[in-house]
């Protein structure tokens, strides 16, 4: 680990668990702040910095950049809190109750729920609701969409200027048939029959159960490692929710989605680095394993190359909007995403790699 990298963890602890600043050495800040870019916590390291004694040698330049990114981080969550209460109670008034996924739930977890960086407001209906809802959603001021069909994806997208709302029929892309049925019984418990009634700012949101946060987190993070890259905030998310419900969780259930999805080594691996970088006490990590270790640095490298949707080791190819470009992109891609994690997760990749395979030749043969 480099100079930088020690000193970005410590302030990022400091920021996760509000406690006071120690950094040794010289800080580069352009650096630091270019690395909480890159992991998009950038707004949480800017407020650890203001606490800094004088002796930091922050110039008036980086402090003032600092100021501008949490201010405008600021504006940006009022924005979105806005289109929130809008949707929820428009929903609400017809009969539909909706369950907050990720953002605004998981900032509720951290000490200052404002210094969480939210990208946009995700919605989840379920299937049953999903076309009224987004028939609604549609009315609200301000709001437009791409003319996407409604029943394209997981979810369906409106924009509000640059802030998008994305309502969820499922809150995630299961490609396995044989993990769907487990998943979509785990989502019946997890977001429409258990969710947790809390309160945001003065109005009340539902979020999902603490279960299903604590593995929805983790799932969410693992699928972004496999596809475009993970960053530290979305471990942040992860080890935030872990500590904030630290005793309340249902270990064996936990356990069980873990085991049925497959993804107990990846969550024991990921676990080791919350202990180690982000100073996750180790008595609050279920299942943690010590001896993952060896993996858990080879992993450590791979965040810190990719960061939080950087992953820049894609075949680049001329157009991807042509038929036969697209089919070849894809078929290299399955084989390169392959030797990117089987060296990390060698039975995790394998089953990646051979789904995504066997789903080809299904599409294929429905279209013939």
């Amino acid at each position: 680990m480099s100079t930088v990298e020690q000193q970005y963890f410590a302030l990022l602890r400091a920021a996760l668990w509000d406690t006071s600043v120690s950094v040794d050495g010289e800080i580069d800040w352009e650096a630091i702040m270019q690395m909480a870019g890159f992991h998009s916590n950038n707004v949480l390291i800017a407020d650890v910095a203001s606490r800094l004694a004088d002796d930091s040698k922050l110039s008036p330049e980086m402090l003032a950049k600092m100021q501008s990114i949490m201010r405008n981080n600021l504006f940006h969550l009022m924005k979105l809190r806005q289109i929130l209460v809008s949707s929820v109670k428009l929903l609400r008034e017809h009969g539909i109750e909706p369950v907050v996924l990720k953002g605004f739930g998981l900032a509720l977890l951290y000490p200052n729920p404002t210094l969480r960086q939210i990208g946009d407001t995700d919605l989840f209906v379920g299937i049953t609701n999903f076309h009224e809802a987004c028939t609604l959603l549609r009315t609200l001021p301000g709001s437009y969409n791409w003319g996407e069909e409604i029943d394209v994806g997981r979810h369906y997208n409106i924009e509000f200027g640059h802030i998008s709302l994305e309502v969820h029929r499922v809150s995630a892309d299961i490609e396995d048939d044989k993990l769907y049925p487990h998943y979509v019984a785990m989502e019946q418990e997890g977001l429409i029959d258990h969710p947790q009634r809390v309160d945001y700012g003065g109005f009340e949101i539902s979020i999902p159960s603490k279960e299903f946060v604590v593995f929805f987190t983790f799932y969410h993070a693992w699928h972004h490692y496999l596809e475009t890259g993970v960053g530290w905030r979305q471990l942040s998310d992860v080890t935030m929710a872990l500590h904030s419900y630290h005793g309340q969780l249902d270990l064996d259930k936990l356990r069980q989605w873990l085991n049925t999805m497959r993804v107990m080594k990846p969550w024991q691996t990921f676990g080791y680095l919350l202990v180690e970088c982000l100073g996750l006490p180790e008595g609050e990590m279920p299942f943690y394993d010590a001896s993952c270790r060896k993996r858990a640095q080879k992993l450590y490298r791979q965040i810190m190359k990719e960061g939080n949707f950087k992953r820049t080791n894609r075949i680049k190819h001329k157009n991807p909007k042509r038929r036969l470009w697209h089919k070849i992109y894809a078929f290299i891609s399955v084989f390169v995403d392959f030797f990117h994690h089987v060296g990390v997760f060698p039975a995790q990749a394998f089953h990646e790699m051979s789904n995504t395979i066997l789903n080809s030749f299904r599409k294929n043969f429905k279209k013939k």
